[in-house]
């Protein structure tokens, strides 16, 4: 008998310890699988990988969020912990993790027409400017990105309204670069009439 009740235990508790290695599975997070993963691709996908990495690790650990700012004017405070936060910290790091894997990330949809606009001359300054100008081309996007994933929690509407300026910064200054590379060369001047004596294989008529 006394067998038979520690075989018992010994199924319970490796029952226990497999139930709490799943546990820990489930519970893993974008957030938890982006400390391996490293950027790949193009030098846009590198610096827009940095920019949503930078911005799913400012909320430090699920629960106990950093204090750290992203905005151009160094202002937006990430400091949120509750569930709806970690949503949105998981939502950079996924999009970091499709980066890693060598996916392209669009910028999230609009949600309002002002939204729209934007994200339409966002999508037509990255057509050229992803290429010429990465790091602003992705900074650009990602301050997009963290202005639409902000706004869709309420307790984050000072840190979405931050975004927005800070896009209203970055996005300016890529459609100036767009615009530099992209206006034409001046035409050349018209040749000046020549002077040198005709071809000399020419053929006289007389």
């Amino acid at each position: 008998m006394a067998q038979t009740t520690a075989s018992r235990r010994l199924i319970a508790g490796g029952a226990l310890a497999i139930g709490l290695v799943l546990g820990g599975c489930v519970n893993f997070t974008a957030v938890d699988d982006l400390k391996t993963a490293t950027p790949t691709g193009t030098p846009f996908a590198k610096a827009l990988f940095a920019d949503y990495a930078f911005l799913a690790r400012s909320f430090g650990d699920i629960g106990h969020a950093g204090y750290t700012t992203f905005d151009q004017a160094g202002s937006i405070s990430l400091n949120r912990t509750d569930s709806d936060v970690a949503g949105v910290a998981n939502s950079f790091a996924s999009r970091a993790l499709a980066l890693s894997r060598g996916e392209d990330v669009d910028p999230e949809p609009g949600t309002t027409n002002a939204a729209h606009a934007l994200r339409d001359r966002l999508v037509r300054a990255l057509g050229p400017g992803m290429d010429s100008y990465p790091r602003d081309a992705a900074r650009a996007q990602a301050d997009y990105d963290c202005w639409m994933l902000n706004d869709a929690v309420p307790s984050q509407a000072r840190a979405a309204d931050q975004c927005a300026r800070s896009l209203n910064t970055t996005l300016a200054r890529l459609e100036s670069e767009v615009q530099s590379i992209a206006k034409p060369a001046a035409e050349p001047a018209a040749p000046a009439a020549s002077t040198a004596p005709a071809d000399a294989t020419e053929v006289s008529d007389q």
